[in-house]
């Protein structure tokens, strides 16, 4: 079934007018987080590589060639080229960012155009950290002009369980910018979350962190389901729990997986 048809779907049950939402906030997180993880994976396969490469079976060497320079220890993975395509195999692996338990295979295929290089990702029952992926994602790679932020604009598709136990399935973009000596990243996003019979529009900005770290103060997750009037605000203050608060009244704290309890 398309991911407009699950849409429809979902949006005729609709969760009862007393629901906890506390469910909803706990999937916005996961939906989150399955979508960070695939981030560092993304990074991952493009971080030692030239974004202003034009050469994609050079990109893929250098790619394959470097592995053990960004997964970590060197012999957790094993990457095999293929003319433009990259097999990684992962095998307890932390990866960028301090994405931890790396456990699967990551497939990757380097192209390039005009607006840079192009890595095309795919993973099944792929482990990071307490995430579970399952997800084809195409990421384009580029340099700011200053000459230190990378940039990473990803269109992703897919599904993931994140790390509190909710199935996600999530179509939309997302954009990563991280400077490689501060091992820090941001992240901003927009997608539709698929979680059952709940359908929402979930859209993350300004959420900035370093390696190890809980997000910093500032950012926000708005979680939306225009068909119902609901809208679930999460906002992180720099501690490991955020604070959410819903258009129908509800509110309260949930725990994130950062920093001691990561």
């Amino acid at each position: 079934m398309s991911i407009a048809s699950l849409l429809l779907v979902a949006a005729a049950c609709g969760p009862a007018e007393s629901e906890d939402e506390s469910v909803d906030v706990e999937q916005a997180l996961d939906a989150l987080d399955v979508s960070q993880n695939e981030a560092a994976l993304v990074v991952g396969a493009i971080a030692r590589v030239d974004p202003k490469s034009v050469h994609p079976d050079l990109a893929a060497a250098k790619a394959a060639a470097t592995a053990g320079l960004v997964f970590r220890p060197a012999d957790c993975v094993t990457a095999t080229r293929k003319d433009n395509t990259v097999k990684y195999l992962l095998s307890g692996c932390i990866g960028p960012f301090k994405t931890t338990n790396l456990d699967g295979t990551l497939d990757v295929v380097y192209s390039v155009s005009a607006n840079g290089l192009h890595a095309l990702a795919s993973v099944r029952d792929l482990h990071a950290s307490r995430a579970i992926l399952d997800v084809d994602s195409e990421g384009f790679y580029s340099l700011d002009a200053d000459g230190e932020t990378r940039r990473l604009v990803v269109e992703a598709s897919g599904e993931g369980q994140g790390p509190r136990g909710h199935r996600i399935e999530r179509a939309g973009s997302y954009t990563v910018t991280w400077n490689a000596t501060e091992k820090c990243v941001t992240f901003d996003g927009d997608w539709e979350t698929i979680v059952g019979a709940r359908a929402f529009h979930t859209t993350v900005s300004g959420l900035a962190r370093c390696a190890g770290e809980c997000p910093a103060a500032g950012g926000e997750i708005v979680h939306e389901r225009k068909a119902l009037d609901i809208r679930i605000r999460v906002t992180f203050d720099g501690s490991a729990r955020a604070t959410w608060s819903s258009s129908r009244g509800q509110s309260g704290t949930i725990p994130l997986f950062c920093g001691a309890g990561a």
